[in-house]
């Protein structure tokens, strides 16, 4: 009998030391831009940014085990189609044929670069009429800036420092940059152009959210996102995602 006991008691003490184990977190590929400092891109083939950052911080406590691939910006997206999540994507009608959307992440500001000198008053996206705007293939600046584009004198690119070098050359009036002033900076160094030659409007052309995607109709989607979503919730309550933000200059 007491033999017959000691090893209930055993197997009892097995069962409750499994059932407190952590599940093991589940693997994923964790999608995002290469080529946009600060947010997300390579340095010496390692991924940085507060988008980065910030996603594998939120997936990690939603029980998911990051594997983190940053390609240039359209082919992320089109890979996200199939596979995985990705990190830093804005929100649009037109994305949303395609992609199902996490809470907000964090927020980014997309700031407006003029040549020293040229700064002008900025009330509304109308202000922008006139003037040559040069921004990136494929971005998406607000709803706003949307529906004013076809009035505008666009010229795109693909990259913020080729767009920076074109504005210090005068063949544009405005670059549009993001995420924020800091991205100014990094630009500025990797085009070669000089700070003391631009000015950044004191108004921001929009403040929007970045968040995560996935592919529509993936399995299992909903399930994933809620799970995020409560991360999400948690990490912007206990000040985490503040803190990277703060760590890059947003």
């Amino acid at each position: 009998m007491k033999g017959t006991m000691r090893a209930c008691a055993v197997l009892g003490l097995a069962a409750a030391l499994l059932s407190a184990a952590p599940a093991r977190a589940q693997p994923i590929t964790l999608f995002g831009n290469s080529e946009q400092p600060p947010k997300a891109w390579l340095d010496n083939g390692a991924p940085r940014g507060f988008g980065v950052d910030a996603a594998v911080e939120v997936l990690r406590r939603a029980g998911f085990e990051p594997r983190v691939t940053l390609l240039p910006f359209a082919r992320a997206l089109e890979e996200v189609k199939q596979v995985g999540i990705m990190t830093g994507v804005f929100k649009s009608d037109d994305g949303a044929r395609f992609y199902d959307y996490s809470d907000p992440l964090v927020y980014e500001e997309v700031v407006m670069v003029v040549r020293m000198g040229k700064d002008f008053p900025f009330a509304s996206v109308a202000d922008l009429k006139g003037r040559k705007i040069g921004m990136q293939v494929a971005f998406f600046y607000g709803d706003e800036f949307e529906a004013i584009l076809p009035q505008l004198a666009v010229e795109a690119d693909a990259s913020p420092s080729t767009r920076l070098k074109k504005l210090a050359a005068g063949r544009i009036d405005v670059a549009l940059l993001n995420p924020g002033r800091a991205s100014v900076a990094n630009s500025a160094s990797d085009g070669r152009v000089l700070l003391d030659e631009l000015t950044v409007l004191p108004k921001p052309l929009a403040r929007l959210a970045n968040h995560l995607v996935i592919g529509k109709g993936m399995p299992g989607g909903g399930d994933i996102l809620g799970r995020i979503n409560k991360a999400i919730a948690a990490a912007t309550s206990d000040d985490t995602l503040a803190k990277i933000m703060d760590g890059y200059g947003q």
